[in-house]
């Protein structure tokens, strides 16, 4: 009877645990990929290892397509989202798909992993911080927080919707005060690589008022510093470039409804609240990361009848993507928006 050509590959593949196999795959795919892209294999990828060693599934070699099922109804079980699991499958894939690379399991195994089905509601999440928020904040730090860090920061994600490594990547040069726009660069050797890489490279305007605020930032509130590399970027901290911890917690901070003076909508008493405290501000339901605040922008720019294309460029995202996770707005804005069109029609009926 012929050997099929899977066995003989994995016959005279090395004989290697699903531990070591992920900690080569960790070696090779770190300086290929974006930090962000990095850090979302690992939390299903460890999942996945420990599944193996609940299976006493001693060699990677040893998986089998009935084992790929498994995990996914095990995850499917554990009560997260579809969204998650789907997300947490597509990790599982492009690790499985790298062991098949490397002569470690049967080729075309990576295809046996099947996604679930994802209703349009499934696939887009309806977390944004909502605009009369999004300026009962902006007031308050214009008022209170002129051109800090904080301040600025908020602005600047609201004003151009880009992604937190966006923001920590941009130098003081970059910044175009006279023209009015930033640069945004891919610099992977200085560690500030962009999701896009290359591709996630653009210029982008400025209107006055956030020029004026990052100009004010700049002559009073950035700590004039550069970072290991030598570059002086333009968000600082006392450390050098700010990082996307810091960013994080920042616009957590900033967009709890107690922060500017809101009563609590979840009825706690800001004395037993651990969210009242700045570093665990995350804890508050009503707080937000960057990346709804994204959505918020991109919605925002949406509304004030820019153009899809546009936006897409702006931001970086693409016009499928967009139409998919960030717009969120409703069908009466959509409506509205397309008021403009409409009225160039022939109106005679």
């Amino acid at each position: 009877m012929p050997v099929r050509q899977e066995e003989l590959m994995t016959s005279s593949s090395p004989r290697i645990t699903p531990a070591d196999a992920l900690e080569d795959f960790n070696a090779e795919r770190k300086p290929e990929v974006s930090a962000s892209t990095f850090r979302n294999y690992q939390y299903p990828l460890r999942q996945f290892i420990s599944f193996c060693n609940d299976n006493e599934i001693e060699y990677i070699n040893d998986i089998t397509a009935y084992d790929l099922k498994k995990f996914k109804i095990q995850r499917q079980n554990s009560g997260i989202k579809k969204k998650t699991l789907q997300n947490n499958l597509s990790s599982l894939r492009v690790f499985i798909r790298w062991c098949e690379n490397a002569g470690l399991v049967e080729t075309h195994m990576h295809e046996k992993i099947e996604d679930p089905d994802l209703t349009r509601e499934d696939e887009v999440s309806d977390v944004s911080l909502p605009r009369d928020r999004t300026k009962e904040i902006l007031g308050y730090l214009r008022k209170y927080e002129y051109a800090t860090l904080r301040h600025t920061l908020f602005a600047f994600i609201w004003h151009t919707g880009t992604r937190m490594g966006t923001v920590r990547a941009i130098d003081l040069t970059d910044y175009h005060p006279r023209h009015q726009y930033i640069e945004i660069h891919h610099r992977p050797e200085t560690e500030t690589p962009l999701k896009n890489k290359k591709d996630g490279e653009r210029q982008i305007t400025l209107l006055d008022g956030m020029c004026d605020l990052l100009d004010d930032y700049i002559d009073a509130q950035r700590h004039d510093t550069t970072d290991e590399y030598g570059r002086e970027p333009l968000f600082t901290t006392r450390q050098g470039r700010i990082s996307t911890t810091t960013i994080r917690k920042n616009m957590y901070g900033v967009t709890r409804p107690c922060y500017i003076g809101k009563e609590c909508p979840h009825g706690r008493e800001e004395t037993e609240c651990d969210a009242y405290r700045y570093p665990k501000a995350g804890g508050c339901p009503s707080s937000v990361s960057p990346h709804p605040m994204r959505r918020s922008a991109i919605t925002e720019h949406l509304n004030t009848g820019m153009r899809k294309e546009h936006v897409s460029e702006r931001a970086n995202v693409s016009v499928d993507i967009l139409d998919r996770h960030y717009d969120v707005r409703t069908d009466a804005e959509k409506r509205m928006n397309r008021l403009d069109d409409v009225q160039n029609l022939d109106d005679e009926v």
